[in-house]
């Protein structure tokens, strides 16, 4: 388990139980199948997906390609964070890549908690932080990583990123083309 996930929980069970229990009354559990969207382009995103299990990801399409920004898994949250945060339309979609059981946390209800009890605005706050953290650090891999190493670097996350993706999401998420795909896997497995 990411270790800022880890601490987001940690935080949450030292929570007062009624206080965690009047959060948890606005989680709903969902199921998708798979290729379901969560969220489409044009949207607003009024919710952030906690995923239980299963695999989802962030893309959006430009000059008839879709690029592939995110991917999520257990514990892993969904979300379009420009949309959710400006209320503005979201440019990304959300789609379930297998079936997927998630947690769906309604930014209303949330807000309203929120502004009641402080200590679950810290939660939304070290949440916000996980996912600057997280977007910094990917960003830096991208610049500095070659092709082969961050390819490693995913399958080391999530090992069984090769049941549930296909090849093109792969190439895309990494920045690549299937040619260059198709080179560093066989020199992997040779």
């Amino acid at each position: 388990m990411n270790p800022y996930i880890r601490r987001i929980k940690e935080l949450s069970k030292k929570m007062d139980p009624e206080i965690l229990a009047e959060v948890e009354a606005g989680f709903v559990e969902k199921e998708y199948a798979k290729g379901s969207l969560l969220l489409q382009v044009g949207q607003i995103c009024t919710s952030h997906f906690l995923v239980q299990s299963g695999v989802a990801r962030k893309f959006y399409c430009h000059s008839n390609k879709e690029i592939t920004t995110e991917i999520y898994f257990h514990d892993d949250v969904a979300i379009s964070l420009d949309s959710y945060i400006m209320k503005k339309p979201s440019d990304v979609y959300l789609e379930a890549l297998s079936p997927l059981k998630v947690m769906v946390i309604d930014y209303k209800r949330f807000q309203k908690v929120s502004e009641k009890y402080p200590e679950v605005m810290i939660l939304d706050k070290m949440f916000i932080e996980y996912y600057a953290v997280w977007f910094e650090k990917k960003l830096k891999e991208f610049q500095t990583l070659d092709a082969t190493t961050r390819y490693l670097a995913m399958l080391e996350k999530e090992p069984r990123i090769i049941q549930y993706l296909p090849v093109t999401i792969i190439a895309s998420y990494l920045n690549i083309s299937l040619e260059t795909l198709s080179r560093i896997r066989s020199k992997i497995t040779a």
